[in-house]
Formats: structure tokens, C-alpha cells, sequence
């Protein structure tokens, strides 16, 4: 039984959006599977889409320009 190749890595792609005083960056990990960070620091999880990395992103900026709850 022949071996096939490993199938080649998809390269990275990497979008860097200004949300607010904020910088989301969203990552494509895998084919199908998206990740974001907001000023460096990672949003747990992963996302189906770019628009729902994005719009994860947008959602932390968000909570952290919210002030702290007394």
C-alpha cells in the first residue's frame, strides 16, 4: 500500500483590524477554523469563519473599554 504525502500546511493568513482603542488580529489556524487576539492576548476559542473571529474580537474590545463593575 503506497503512502501519500502529507497534504502541504495552508499558509497562515492574518488580518489586523482597529476596534476602537484596540488591535484585533485574526488568524486562520486550519481550513475552517479561525483565531483572534485583542491587543496581544488570545480569545479562547476558535471560530468557524473570519467574520466570526472578527466579530469575537470586536465583542472583547468591547468588554474591556466597559468600566468594572462596582
Amino acid at each position: 500500500m503506497a503512502h501519500r504525502p502529507p497534504a502541504p500546511a495552508l499558509p497562515p493568513i492574518t488580518s489586523t483590524f482597529e476596534v476602537g482603542r484596540h488591535v484585533a488580529r485574526v488568524t486562520r489556524v486550519m481550513e475552517g477554523r479561525w483565531s483572534v487576539e485583542v491587543d496581544g492576548v488570545p480569545v479562547p476559542g476558535t471560530h468557524r469563519s473570519q467574520a466570526d473571529a472578527w466579530e469575537a474580537g470586536v465583542r472583547e474590545a468591547d468588554r474591556l473599554d466597559r468600566p468594572p463593575v462596582p
